[in-house]
């Protein structure tokens, strides 16, 4: 009889598997672990409300360690934390281990459990971790893990760019796992539940394009007077707290605060914010930032959005490209921003063939039982490639 795997999904110390405070790495780890045969059980920072699909195991960072020249790379803080996982690790004899977002730790977790394939996931722009840069490049030693799974066309290629030397033959190009309740309605019902909303959905920042987006429906409101606009997202990643804002977030309240059709939520937990979703018939992603995958793109797609998509945004015009019926602009300013905040506006049936099309679009290209099977296909190769090296 087949015994399913025990998976452990290590994920960076800042990041919260909770239900209030989850970044995107918390959500994916969740929702993989929702879809997967494996049990799976997530190794991070205590929380007071973890997400359910898989056991939370607390971590807590031990002060002592005889690595002392990986805080040169890790940073002390980083070593502490890893330290504390291989404690762990040895207790709970996982069959797999998923680290998330680092690759030294992914590294020295191979090298100190050999018999177990160790698979680094990589959900942000390789380019920008500084295990990756000089001086401390550990690109060269990649070549030690079982496999490496980039989300992206986008973050492979820049993986390349990082870690020249790394085999080819250890990437893996398999998105994220994006499971909600939408995916699972009729058309009929998702696209009854539309209101005339505009919807921004991400953490409240210059790269993700926040004030942008409020001033440019400051602007169009006025002409549209039965539509409103709405903004969900953190200051900060990994808490709730909207009380200390920064110069660039006090100029986004100003910006909300200037129509009576535009509010700010903050950040909510997951199934409110895809509630929001549902509900919007506009979804805008202004994002000059490094996306690495882009998931509040397909949650919009899934949910029956029409997409307002930055061609800047790293991968984010991969994830959710023309094909899907996303409207793309160039730099995401406030003139772009209202022009096609006015075209969707304006255009009920542009609208709406749009949101369809991005439905169809995501159901043939990110259905989870899809993703999960990527994922099995990778236990396999890393299993092989262990024993090849042994």
């Amino acid at each position: 009889m087949h015994v399913p795997p025990h998976v452990v999904d290590v994920i960076p110390f800042k990041e919260r598997y909770s239900v209030t405070t989850a970044g995107a790495i918390a959500l994916c780890v969740d929702q993989l672990a929702g879809v997967s045969k494996a049990t799976t059980t997530v190794f991070g920072t205590a929380v007071t409300d973890p997400l359910k699909a898989a056991r939370l195991r607390p971590v807590r960072p031990f002060f002592f360690t005889t690595r002392l020249a990986a805080a040169y790379v890790m940073g002390w803080e980083a070593l502490f934390y890893f330290e504390g996982v291989r404690r762990a690790l040895r207790a709970a004899k996982p069959d797999v281990i998923q680290v998330h977002n680092r690759p030294l730790l992914a590294v020295m977790l191979q090298k100190e459990f050999p018999e177990i394939p160790v698979f680094l996931f990589l959900h942000n722009d390789p380019m920008s971790m500084k295990e990756l840069r000089p001086p401390k490049n550990i690109g060269g030693s990649l070549h030690r893990l079982a496999g490496i799974v980039a989300l992206s066309d986008w973050i492979e290629q820049r993986l390349y760019e990082a870690a020249p030397a790394v085999p080819r033959e250890l990437v893996h190009r398999i998105p994220n796992v994006v499971d909600c309740a939408a995916a699972a309605e009729t058309d009929e019902a998702i696209f009854a539940a539309k209101e005339k909303l505009a919807l921004f959905v991400g953490r409240i920042n210059g790269g993700k394009g926040a004030t942008a987006f409020a001033e440019a429906a400051a602007r169009v409101l006025p002409d549209f007077p039965d539509w409103k606009a709405v903004a969900i997202g953190a200051f900060q990643i990994g808490t709730t707290d909207c009380s200390h804002p920064s110069d660039y977030q006090r100029a986004f309240l100003a910006a909300v605060a200037s129509h009576p059709n535009i509010a700010f939520l903050g950040p909510r937990p997951f199934p409110e914010t895809m509630d929001w979703m549902r509900r919007a018939a506009i979804l805008a992603i202004p994002s000059r930032h490094a996306e690495a995958f882009a998931r509040v793109a397909v949650e919009g797609m899934m949910n029956g959005d029409a997409l307002i998509v930055c061609k800047k945004g790293g991968a984010l015009p991969e994830v959710a490209p023309e094909a899907s019926g996303a409207l793309h602009i160039d730099d995401a300013t406030v003139d772009e921003i209202a022009a096609a905040l006015r075209l969707l506006m304006a255009d009920d049936a542009d609208r709406l063939a749009r949101a369809r099309q991005g439905r169809a679009y995501a159901a043939s290209h990110y259905a989870p039982a899809a993703v999960a099977a990527l994922i099995e296909d990778m236990y396999a190769a890393g299993k092989a490639a262990l024993k090849a090296k042994r």
